[in-house]
């Protein structure tokens, strides 16, 4: 077949060799800058995870036990002061779109960079809980403007080769936020001074200027610059991160023009398309998987793990626990973001949510005594953490690959937005219960998250499609023609998306068919 590449598509050893090959330095750094922005919320559900438990905190903003002068931050308090800061992480995520469109991804990212710093001085100058929380409610807005822009710049200026990887990296800079809020945590722990709590919360400020400095040198996103009728701005957009022997063979030009052809009409799409024709069908993918997100027990993880521990006889060690929980995370994430792209979005998936599932049905079925003893108490310690290395590596990933590459050419932004703005809500739902959860039920939690975790791996196996390799272009036209979802990974594309995977990929380089052109014929059928 002429100008096709192999049937069975490149091996994932091939798979692996072309994401290392593509990787230039500008991409690279492209990638790094916008991924700091990730680092703000790891730290953040993490720090004040752990800050509502130091002693400053509670002194500041908790109320007086009446025993030896301690305090005390009530179940209530820490519900809301946790979970109210989701409604400005809803309105980021679902407004960012508005930013986006018209100013493309960078300007956008600055404008992150900006609210953030606004929401950080409230929060470290706060003086009552009101105060504090709008702080959080802004910096959260910030947070959810972050992730749905830094998502889909990645998705658009990476090739479809490393795209699961470094969209999916989403988490392992997560991870990192985590672990460093917890290892400040663990300084601050028994500080009464003021500075115990403000110091924790004042030092998410780093990654914002990191960010708002490197911006300025990146370039726009290719597809963004198209829907602007500004060709050959993108085309210098990609020659810019790119390697050299494809920007002098013409390759970036050709990339262009085939994403062009591809797209029939560059004007970004209404609100209301996300619920017509096959783009229903895309949305409801992204949405789910991100609603599983957080119904498989991140919250309880991330937000209230020092709690958990306490109210199981455990909390002597909670922040060190949380150290380790964050740090095995990070190795998950760090294990799972390569083969998201080897193994496919949909064995990863599957094997995630088992594994999270089965740890959680642990933490159910050993901490059901009062007063474990301390075998125990270890395996109850490890279940958690385990859990977290599964959840992490995983579905915490892949839910913002999905959600960025899934949705069409013009409702991309709009697609991820969406999801992201749900996933909120049901982030909301479960951090205004776990404290209440807690403290009836203690460990048979397990059970609700793990039942859930189960749930996401038969979803995933009946409805989410594999799109490891895919081009953007590609995603859109497998679903056009309504493949059903396990059957993407077999279904031939034909046309200008092909074109742009063979690109993007170069497959021809790499022992291939060579010798196609944009303007070669290809054919519509299947392996």
């Amino acid at each position: 077949m002429a100008g096709s590449i192999d049937e069975k598509g490149p091996s994932s050893l091939t798979g692996f060799k072309i994401m290392f090959k593509k990787m230039t330095v500008p991409l690279f750094f492209a990638w790094i800058i916008t991924a700091l922005l990730n680092i703000m919320f790891g730290y953040d559900t993490t720090s004040f995870g752990g800050v509502q438990s130091i002693p400053a905190f509670e002194r500041e903003f908790g109320t007086p036990t009446g025993e030896d002068g301690a305090y005390v931050l009530s179940p209530a308090r820490a519900s809301y002061m946790s979970s109210l800061a989701f409604v400005g992480k809803f309105l980021g995520a679902l407004l960012g779109s508005v930013f986006i469109e018209p100013l493309g991804h960078r300007i956008s990212i600055w404008i992150v960079c900006l609210i953030s710093f606004v929401g950080i001085i409230i929060e470290c100058t706060a003086t009552t809980v009101a105060q504090f929380v709008v702080g959080r409610i802004i910096v959260y807005y910030s947070v959810g403007f972050a992730e749905m822009c830094a998502t889909t710049y990645q998705s658009e200026i990476v090739p479809a080769s490393m795209r699961g990887a470094v969209v999916g990296s989403i988490q392992l800079f997560n991870q990192i936020g985590q672990i460093t809020a917890a290892g400040v945590n663990r300084r601050y722990s028994r500080t009464v001074a003021p500075e115990g709590w403000i110091v924790p919360v004042g030092v998410q400020a780093i990654c914002p200027v990191i960010v708002a400095v490197g911006i300025f040198f990146i370039p726009d996103g290719p597809r963004w610059l198209i829907s602007k009728g500004r060709d050959q701005d993108a085309v210098k957009t990609l020659e810019r991160v790119r390697p050299k022997k494809d920007v002098a063979a013409g390759h970036c030009t050709a990339e262009i023009e085939a994403i062009r052809v591809a797209v029939e009409n560059p004007e970004k799409g209404p609100w209301m398309d996300l619920f017509r024709g096959t783009n229903l069908r895309r949305t409801s993918i992204a949405t789910v998987i991100y609603i599983f997100q957080q119904f498989t027990g991140q919250a309880f993880v991330s937000n209230y793990s020092p709690r958990f521990y306490q109210s199981v006889g455990l909390g002597e060690h909670a922040f060190d626990y949380n150290i380790a929980s964050a740090t095995v995370g990070w190795v998950g994430v760090a294990c799972g973001m390569p083969f998201i792209d080897i193994a496919g979005r949909r064995l990863v998936l599957m094997i995630g949510c088992t594994g999270q599932a089965i740890f959680l049905f642990i933490v159910a079925g050993v901490g059901l005594p009062a007063e474990p003893n301390r075998h125990e108490a270890n395996m109850l310690v490890a279940s958690v953490i385990l859990y977290n290395f599964f959840y992490a590596g995983t579905i915490a990933s892949i839910s913002y690959v999905i959600g960025a590459e899934i949705g069409s050419y013009a409702l991309r932004e709009k697609t991820q937005a969406f999801a992201l703005s749900i996933s909120i809500i049901a982030a909301f739902v479960t951090a205004f219960s776990i404290p209440y959860v807690i403290a009836e039920i203690d460990a048979n939690i397990g059970w609700v998250f793990g039942g859930f975790a189960t749930m996401a791996t038969i979803y995933t196996y009946f409805c989410v499609p594999e799109t490891k390799g895919r081009s953007l272009e590609e995603v859109d036209e497998l679903f056009e023609r309504r493949i059903p979802a396990r059957k993407f990974a077999s279904t031939r594309t034909s046309g200008a998306g092909r074109r742009v995977a063979e690109l993007e990929s170069d497959i021809a380089g790499l022992g291939t068919k060579k010798g196609a052109s944009t303007g070669v014929e290809y054919h519509d059928d299947k392996v």
